[in-house]
């Protein structure tokens, strides 16, 4: 036969006194517009004060939680500000090397060098979208399929 089980309620007389008259008026009208007793009053007041208390540690929680969630983005944040200050000194010197390295068309091929540099510029254009979009833009330098293009 299984044990039986017994419940135990304990309970406890909590007094309160309040002094403040306009308090007093307020908590009589709530009680006569509730059919409450000062009993009722107090347990229904302390079951909203835990409630709040409960609600504030969760917010607390949430705000740590939160906290930490920007300090980690603003960590990422940064990390990829300077991944972008290397590519930005890469280009730079890339440019400055190109630049001086290169000479100009003379003056005589340079309406036909315009011409194929904008042929050439739509090409790299491409391979940038295709290795931006997750493509090899390595894999297609042996063929010619730009070329036709």
């Amino acid at each position: 036969m299984p044990a039986k089980k017994t419940t135990v309620v304990t309970s406890r007389t909590i007094k309160a006194r309040l002094s403040d008259t306009a308090m007093l008026g307020k908590l009589e009208k709530l009680k006569a517009d509730k059919g409450w007793n000062d009993s009722d009053l107090l347990r229904e007041a302390l079951k909203e004060y835990l409630e709040r208390e409960r609600l504030r540690d969760d917010m607390a929680t949430m705000d740590k939680r939160f906290g930490s969630t920007l300090k980690r983005l603003a960590q990422k944040q940064n990390v990829m500000r300077s991944e972008m200050a290397v590519l930005v000194a890469f280009m730079h010197e890339f440019s400055g090397l190109y630049l001086f390295h290169t000479m100009e068309p003379p003056v005589d091929v340079r309406q036909s060098a315009a011409a194929d540099a904008q042929r050439r510029h739509a090409i790299f254009l491409r391979r940038v979208e295709r290795a931006y979009s997750g493509g090899n833009p390595l894999d297609e330098l042996a063929t010619a399929d730009d070329a036709e293009d």
